[in-house]
């Protein structure tokens, strides 16, 4: 075997720069939040043009305007995530379940005093205020794929990296993934052309394992008024935070040519992300007859001060039976502070009233991804990289149109309540059907004078696609992941 001197690790990305398109899709990530809500909401889905729910507070602030008495209620819920991933023929499941806060709100109900003998349904009737949390997003994601590649291997990823950005291997810098995968034995160079190669041979056994955890969420302060019964007016201040975490791990076990001996190699990477950041919301509903409700809504954007930890190292064993020689590296971690804003929201609903007895909704949603806008952070300079990842925001993402539509029947105290959303695709280049999210939803509710118990059962389907490593001329393999997401959301409020 090859002596090749184990050099120190270092900057990762200063060494490949293969890090910069992570940022990029963790924006994407952090601004597709959805509205968390209490369980009745959840079950509607559509709720910008009906108000008078707690949810309100951090959708449409023009919906506590209708409350006409006092309200709290909290939220908690159950998430199943489901991962089916169809890799090199075969299907894997991933699976992950947990538990969380989805929502919990207080509104404070305050009736204007006029003269006596005033109407007292003309001008402004109350001003009422809400505190609010929402979770606006739960990472419970547990992906895994595997299968027989027999075509293609990482090494040949790694080569590709270092014949484009390096020449001769004393020019690899230490710490570089390039590096690794030459000390490693996992590529070699050949002198006579200048190119590095793959040692390893096809019919690899492949597997990619990603686990995600951690949430968004969203504190709120919202006011809300009431005129004459008709036309509502709201705002509120959001105070958004981002904690996220991604531990994956690539193993490839293959046979080394050129060693002569099998190898079993672990690529492992891991992020710890953390932001915290604020917006605004205003929001009308109007009334044009009893039984119908207009809603309109403006969500700035958010504007987030993130910090970033990465790292990732790779790791290679020898023998078959047992362990011939193995190459160890330390990890080495990378940090990365920035500052990003995420799209502005505009939202318009309606809800039409059937007889006191229910009422059936709609909402719809403009987003253009394309806006989102990195910046640096205070004491920090990196203009590559800030350049770089705004060039594949305005290059691979669009505006997108989402919509929701709803429905709640009453019989009596009983409240049955269904629901059906759209999260429209946000790549440009990506098939605008398959790349949609799609949300069914369905629950009940009952009263019990003051208090109230909701119950909603929510899924969440959507597709994805991941590359473990990609080749450029060639073909990347690819994982096909249908994603679903079983939710149940238990309300319990009460009025005062």
């Amino acid at each position: 075997m090859r002596f090749r001197i184990l050099l120190s690790m270092a900057a990762i990305v200063a060494a490949t720069g293969e890090l910069h398109a992570q940022y990029s899709a963790d924006a994407l990530r952090f601004s597709q939040t959805q509205s968390s809500s209490t369980a009745r909401f959840k079950a509607i889905g559509a709720q910008i043009g009906v108000g008078g729910d707690l949810s309100s507070i951090g959708s449409n602030p023009a919906g506590i305007g209708l409350f006409t008495r006092s309200e709290f209620s909290f939220t908690p819920e159950f998430n199943s995530y489901n991962a089916d991933a169809q890799y090199l023929g075969k299907v894997t499941v991933g699976k992950k379940d947990q538990l969380g806060l989805a929502h919990a709100a207080v509104v404070w109900n305050s009736t204007v005093s006029k003269p006596k003998g005033a109407k007292l349904d003309e001008g402004w009737i109350s001003f009422n205020f809400g505190l609010g949390y929402n979770r606006t997003k739960a990472y419970g994601d547990n992906i895994l794929f595997s299968g027989t590649n027999t075509q293609t291997s990482i090494a040949d990823y790694y080569a590709q990296l270092a014949t484009t950005n390096y020449g001769a291997p004393n020019s690899l810098p230490s710490g570089s993934l390039e590096r690794m995968a030459y000390d490693n034995y996992l590529i070699g160079y050949d002198n006579s052309n200048g190119q590095y190669f793959p040692e390893t041979d096809v019919n690899n056994v492949q597997t990619k394992n990603d686990l995600r955890t951690g949430s968004q969420g969203e504190f709120n302060f919202a006011f809300g008024a009431n005129y004459s019964n008709q036309f509502y007016i709201g705002a509120s201040i959001g105070i958004a935070s981002i904690n996220y975490t991604s531990n994956a791990n690539y193993k490839e076990k293959g046979y080394n040519v050129t060693e002569r001996n099998d190898y079993d190699m672990s690529y492992r990477q891991a992020q710890i992300t953390k932001g915290s950041g604020i917006n605004a919301k205003l929001g009308a509903i109007y009334r044009p007859v009893p039984t119908v409700r207009l809603g309109a809504t403006i969500e700035s954007p958010t504007w987030y001060t993130i910090d970033d930890s990465y790292s990732e190292v790779l790791d290679t064993k020898y023998g078959k039976n047992t362990v011939d020689s193995q190459f160890l590296n330390n990890d080495e971690t990378y940090d990365f502070a920035y500052k990003l804003r995420t799209p502005l929201k505009v939202s318009g609903g309606i809800g039409v009233f059937i007889n006191n007895q229910g009422f059936i909704s709609a909402d719809v949603d403009y987003v253009d991804y394309s806006t989102i806008n990195f910046s640096t952070a205070q004491n920090y300079e990196d203009t590559d990289v800030i350049l770089d990842n705004n060039r594949e925001i305005l290059n691979n993402y669009k505006s997108a149109i989402n919509y929701r539509l709803g429905a709640e029947y009453k019989l009596d105290k009983l409240m049955l309540r269904a629901g059906y959303g759209v999260q429209g695709n946000p790549y440009k280049a990506l098939d605008n059907d398959r790349f949609k999210t799609s949300t069914y939803s369905g629950g009940m509710g009952y009263r019990f004078n003051d208090i109230y118990i909701d119950m909603t059962y929510q899924q969440i389907v959507y597709n994805s696609d991941i590359k473990p490593y990609t080749l450029n001329p060639g073909t990347s393999p690819m994982a096909s992941i249908k994603n679903t997401r079983n939710n149940v959301f238990l309300t319990i409020g009460k009025r005062f």
